[in-house]
């Protein structure tokens, strides 16, 4: 799901944090979070950054995702589906522990899902599972799922960081203050939390890593991690330098500053799953297909993809990220538009949208000025500068907006705004459904013949070649109806010590921290 990853670290607060450091005989690592998390606790945020934190460090999943896209065993060793593909069996490995030394079993399995599915807790995660009735504990270590239609993305969405599985004990002892003290299986146990300052997190001496890609099959090479809330990149650039951070997600431009300095390697995970894209408010004059494509072939994305990401991103012409199996390259390129400014002009002209070449065009004495709206953000401020210009230089002018991703996503279902900047990030062609089913996730979008009819072929169907012509179906429509404007996914980039072994990001952007190392601990 969508989200952003905040606090202020002062340059004294980094000083006062080194000067009272860990024995010398603890091997700590140290990594960037760009904001705090407004809790930890999985099944209970859609955040990007919660899900970040918690599904890499403190909690473990049914399944991971593997390089191809297919779901392996993690603390499920085996399952199987029913015959009408409405229950799915899971067989979790035995002798799991949580945190707090009480078992990981069915019970645990079946109690994390209850919550979800539970209206009093208000999960916002329930939605991305609606097809999930009920979960049930058939022995200690079988535990079966049922669902009221076939739902094909389960396997995907189950290996999500939202979906890891909490200490039932833990849980009913804290209550609602068990986001800020969570218990899970993962390789770290939490320590504390210094809101706005710190998350310290300390090795699980009885792990077992049960991932078949992961190096280390023991107990984390790390005693601590600590996760620094810098939102500034000046400060996290200075804290990398000083080797007070292990490593760090980095703007792009940051990024060239130390991409050529040997203390430092700069990984780039280019199999990111985020797609920006712009959307419409299908009032007139955009509920006509021919004005939406005009904003389309007006659009420079390699010019975006500079000013955005300093070239660590791909342009896209489909409506979903290239990272997602299931993308259709060969439908892009034949459905989607480049750019095409002149070929925009003369469909405005046809249109009867005309001008002086200064200055919007007008149809019916009506200029062609629109509202923008957009998330704030450094990367998204820069892209919109170069949307504004690629418009303007068509005859459309357009006022931008932006606001915090609070304030911002609310604001789009109210009017006010006949265009918006808007980035998703997924793991399965499920999001498609998510997004497009009518009437949209803004409840903005019209019906497009067949569009929901693929949609629910992309959520039903389990066989993944029959799945796979209804993604790419659902695709088409989208480009042919002209639903959105895609413009670029971004690569996902971090510098770190040169001297940081193993960190690789899997299939989710996650790495496994108890592969982490420093290259010189005995």
């Amino acid at each position: 799901m969508l989200s952003r990853r905040g606090l202020v670290l002062s340059s004294a607060a980094i000083a006062a944090a080194s000067a009272t450091p860990a024995a010398a005989s603890t091997k700590e690592l140290r990594f960037r979070l760009v904001e705090d998390p407004e809790m930890l606790w999985s099944g209970q945020s859609v955040s990007l950054t919660v899900n970040t934190v918690v599904g890499t460090y403190l909690v473990e999943r049914l399944v991971y995702q593997g390089t191809d896209g297919k779901p392996q065993p993690w603390l499920a060793e085996s399952w199987t589906f029913s015959d009408d593909a409405k229950q799915i069996t899971f067989r979790l490995r035995g002798g799991i522990k949580f945190h707090d030394g009480t078992d990981c079993d069915a019970a645990a399995v079946k109690f994390h899902f209850d919550s979800i599915l539970d209206p009093a807790r208000a999960s916002p995660v329930r939605p991305i599972i609606a097809a999930l009735e009920s979960v049930d504990a058939l022995d200690p270590l079988t535990v079966r799922f049922n669902f009221s239609r076939p739902f094909a993305p389960f396997m995907t969405i189950v290996a999500g960081g939202a979906y890891g599985i909490n200490s039932p004990a833990a849980l009913q002892r804290l209550g609602r203050q068990y986001g800020r003290r969570p218990v899970g299986t993962g390789p770290y146990r939490f320590v504390s939390w210094a809101p706005g300052s710190e998350i310290v997190l300390e090795r699980n001496p009885t792990f077992r890593q049960l991932r078949a890609d992961a190096v280390n099959k023991g107990a984390p090479y790390a005693d601590r991690i600590t996760l620094s809330v810098i939102p500034e990149e000046g400060v996290a650039f200075s804290a990398l330098q000083t080797r007070e951070l292990s490593a760090a997600e980095l703007q792009t431009d940051t990024v060239e500053r130390l991409a050529r300095d040997r203390n430092f390697r700069v990984v780039v995970d280019e199999n990111a799953k985020n797609l920006s894209f712009l959307e419409f408010a299908f009032r007139p004059p955009f509920d006509d297909p021919r004005m939406r494509e005009a904003v389309s072939l007006a659009l420079d994305r390699a010019s975006i993809v500079r000013a955005a990401y300093a070239g660590y991103a791909v342009a896209v012409r489909g409506p979903m990220s290239p990272g997602i199996p299931g993308y259709d390259e060969a439908v892009a390129q034949q459905f989607g538009t480049g750019h095409d400014p002149a070929r925009a002009r003369a469909i405005l002209a046809e249109l009867g949208w005309t001008g002086t070449g200064r200055g919007p065009v007008s149809k019916d004495g009506r200029e062609a000025r629109f509202a923008l709206r957009s998330y704030a953000n450094p990367v998204a401020d820069r892209a919109l500068a170069v949307i504004q210009r690629n418009l303007a230089d068509i005859g459309i002018q357009v006022a931008i907006t932006t606001s915090d991703w609070g304030s911002f996503y609310p604001s789009l279902l109210r009017d006010g705004w006949d265009m918006n900047f808007m980035r998703w990030t997924s793991f399965d062609p499920f999001v498609l459904v998510q997004l497009f089913r009518h009437p949209g996730h803004r409840r903005a979008l019209p019906r497009f013949d067949g569009l929901d009819e693929a949609l629910a072929g992309i959520e039903t169907t389990l066989d993944p070649d029959r799945r796979q012509v209804f993604v790419s179906e659902a695709q088409k429509l989208l480009l042919q109806n002209r639903a959105i404007v895609p413009l670029m996914t971004n690569h996902n980039v971090t510098v770190v010590q040169a001297g940081l072994q193993n960190y690789v990001p899997d299939a989710f952007n996650l790495v496994k921290p108890g592969d982490l190392r420093m290259a010189n601990w005995a």
